[in-house]
């Protein structure tokens, strides 16, 4: 860098007081002045450091003598950055800014426009890129938004800056923001040219419709290789259709396979009704048959997904597996009528906004379903009004066909059923597979139900497990170094997609190694021990189990205590639930978002704490439970929640149930209360947790009805519960629970 140009800037234009920099603020709509205004800003912090001896950290410093123009300065500052023997199979560390340097560097040299220059350098960078290398280069080269995200946090930063002097923090700040807003907002559209001139040069993209015998249409998108012999496909079914379709199908290409992502009937060119889940058990064996027989088809297929799509995954093995699917890797596995769009025969809230947001266009409704506070409000509305639930579509003015449908099945009848592989059905699923999920995954329950059902009527299946502390995106795309609020152990980063399911393929289709992470059938990463455990059979995660019985004593730290012995005499205790209050939600904190609190409602249900742990150990498996309850209805729904309380005074979310007491026998038929008897409520379907509790911990159990604005409120007549209304609720529910009621923990003893 010239540091006397630098100075002779600084001095020219800047005054420095204490330190402080001059800044003329400007409409920030004025591109030209504000790019101006903040390059000589670069150029006066740059000087300042000179002159005061502050050292600029190597990843900031780039970024300012971008802005500044000092652009071989900060081609030498990115290059230093980059460690020895980088690996040439990746992009290097922040190639796309050194391109941007490069050419406005060309720009000048060649007295051409940034567009032109760019354009060049960009080209010339993409040739030399193999097929991964330039698939992946999207994720460096844009932003997931369209510069959204940036152009908020810079244009929010700009608007609280103060005119004439700003610190060197507030500058700092103020120019790195701006940098990141700027340099995305020329540069991505220009990538997004240069990226579909490539793929064009690389593959054959086609999009096509696939008939059904019934007359329906599936509109697929393929992309291949030019100038390849016959190759395997990898399909992807799914009712999401937009611009990622090609993406996917581009990533299955660039990694040597023919990608094929077909929409559920009615999306993109199909001009069929649109009606989710009811066709996939048909569609997709279509789809598989009709890739089987294309010219550029080895038939083999293989398909993977997450959540919708695991679901249409399963869906099309219900009656058969089609002789050209050699796999499966089924992610966040969605299992209509099992964890969707009701879990434990409770309807749950969240997919009311999913149905318009796929079924009313052709591609995704994103103005719709991202207007948070248009279904925000409507829950509450809902909520406050005590109408039934059935009124749900009236109160938001639009009626909901789907909706309707789903609730007139509270069972897991025949409905249901007919969508996915149902009992015996799994017996003739032979395919190898390998299924992943998440601690914290909404979808876990119907990825496990997937799974138990099929080793329970397969036992020999060759079908892989992994699972870990993700959510519903980690379990399907790639892992989040902070989730929720807690850092996951290094080992726990995984990136699902892009990696661990094309090494699975690999392995089914070319003879290449099994991912390493396959040790076992059953893979699950133990939280805070940094290691994976892996053993044969779900059965194995644990070894024996910690019963803890309610009881009348107050804890030592004022609530109910849990106890590891056995009630000598029979006691029971109370809550009453008014289910006319609508000032109060019951049961509204069991979703585990943040996973660590430093305070939980403690007059929120009946809340049990256990006496501190006197050795460590490490909970694996669901928890379940039997509760024996007395009480005044012939139905309710509840919640029972499970907290690590730590040695720390920090809450840590382990897991939860929620369910209806009329379906707690079977999910199949409902089976009424009967008001003062003593009843057995068992409970199971809770979500699976692997981690390590500290010594000093104590386990915490939440029980507590279910009131909110998140899913249907029981008001317990035994009638439908969507017809019913806060009219029929009349006395408060009254709960009473039996101390011999139990809480049963899985946990793994180290021999």
């Amino acid at each position: 860098m010239d540091k006397i140009y630098i100075l002779i800037l600084l001095f020219i234009g800047q005054r420095l007081i204490a330190q402080d920099l001059s800044f003329n603020k400007v409409d920030q709509r004025d591109t030209l002045q504000l790019e101006q205004n903040m390059r000589d800003l670069a150029v006066a912090y740059l000087g300042q450091s000179y002159l005061f001896a502050n050292e600029i950290p190597s990843d900031d410093r780039f970024r300012l003598e971008i802005l500044a123009g000092f652009y071989k300065s900060a081609i030498k500052t990115i290059q230093s950055l980059r460690a020895q023997g980088e690996d040439n199979a990746k992009h290097q560390k922040y190639i796309q800014y050194e391109i941007y340097a490069l050419s406005k560097m060309h720009q000048a040299k060649a007295g051409k426009t940034f567009d032109q220059a760019y354009e060049n350098t960009l080209k010339k960078y993409l040739r030399n890129c193999d097929s991964e290398k330039a698939y992946s280069s999207d994720l460096i080269f844009t932003t997931y938004d369209g510069v959204q995200e940036f152009k908020q946090r810079f244009i929010e930063n700009y608007n609280h800056t103060s005119e004439y002097f700003l610190t060197p923090e507030k500058s700092l700040n103020l120019l790195k923001d701006y940098f990141l807003y700027h340099l995305y907002t020329i540069t991505e559209p220009i990538f997004l040219r240069q990226i579909e001139i490539d793929n064009r040069r690389r593959y054959v993209i086609e999009e096509k419709i696939i008939p059904t015998k019934d007359g329906g249409e599936i509109s697929a998108i393929i992309a291949r290789k030019k100038n390849k012999a016959s190759m395997s496909a990898i399909l992807v079914f799914t009712i999401y259709a937009d611009a990622s379709n090609t993406r996917d199908a581009l990533l299955a290409a660039s990694k040597g396979y023919v990608g094929v992502v077909a929409t559920s009937r009615g999306k993109r060119l199909s001009r069929s009704k649109i009606e989710p889940y009811k066709y996939e058990n048909e569609d997709v064996y279509t789809v598989i048959d009709w890739v089987s027989t294309q010219s550029w088809s080895n038939k083999k297929v293989v398909m993977y997904g997450g959540s919708y799509n695991g679901f249409t995954q399963w869906a099309s093995m219900k009656k058969k597996v089609h002789p050209a699917l050699k796999t499966i890797v089924t992610s966040v596995s969605a299992a209509p009528g099992i964890d969707v769009p009701m879990e434990n025969n409770i309807f749950l809230n969240f997919p009311y906004s999913w149905i318009p947001y796929v079924t009313n266009n052709k591609f995704l409704d994103n103005d719709t379903y991202f207007d948070r506070d248009k279904w925000t409000n409507l829950e509450e509305n809902w909520f406050r009004s005590g109408r039934p639930y059935c009124k749900m579509d009236s109160i938001e003015g639009l009626k909901n066909i789907v909706f309707q449908e789903w609730i007139r099945h509270p069972a897991y009848d025949e409905y249901w059923q007919k969508m996915i592989p149902y009992k015996g059905e799994f017996s003739h699923i032979h395919i190898p597979i390998l299924s992943t999920t998440g601690y914290y995954d909404d979808g876990q329950r119907g990825a496990m139900y997937y799974y138990l059902e099929h080793l329970k009527y397969y036992p020999q299946a060759e079908h892989y497990l992994v699972i870990g502390p993700y959510d519903h995106w980690g379990a399907q795309f790639a892992a989040s170094s902070y989730l929720r609020g807690y850092k996951i152990d290094e080992v726990a980063n995984l990136n699902i997609k892009n990696e661990l399911v094309f090494a699975w393929f690999d392995y089914i289709l070319k003879g290449k190694d099994k991912p390493a992470i396959l040790k076992d059938k059953v893979n699950l990463q133990v939280m805070g021990t940094n290691k994976w455990m892996n053993v044969p059979t779900l059965h194995e995660i644990s070894n024996d189990s910690v019963v803890y019985h309610l009881t009348t004593k107050n804890s030592s730290i004022g609530t109910f205590s849990l106890s590891e012995e056995q009630p000598k005499q029979s006691a029971s205790i109370n809550l009453s639930l008014d289910l006319t209050d609508r000032a109060i939600s019951n049961n509204a904190d069991y979703y585990p978002d943040p996973i660590i609190k430093d305070r939980i409602n403690l007059r929120d249900g009946l809340i049990f704490i256990s006496e501190p742990l006197e050795t460590e150990m490490i909970i694996n498996g669901s928890f379940s439970g039997n509760l024996k309850i007395t009480t005044n209805k012939k139905d309710f729904d509840f919640g029972v929640i499970l907290y690590e309380l730590t040695p720390e005074g920090k809450y840590f979310h382990l897991s939860y149930y929620i369910g209806r007491a009329s379906y707690a026998q079977d999910r199949e038929k409902r089976e009424m209360i009967t008001p003062g008897q003593l009843t057995d409520i068992p409970f199971n379907n809770t979500r699976l947790i692997s981690k390590k509790i500290a010594k000093g911990s104590r386990i915490v159990v939440i029980i507590n009805g279910n009131k909110n604005a998140y899913s249907q409120i029981n008001y317990g007549t035994g009638k439908d519960v969507s017809l019913e209304s806060v009219s029929d609720a009349e006395a408060p529910l009254e709960l009473n629970l039996e101390v011999t009621s139990e809480i049963i923990i899985p946990i793994w003893k180290h021999k």
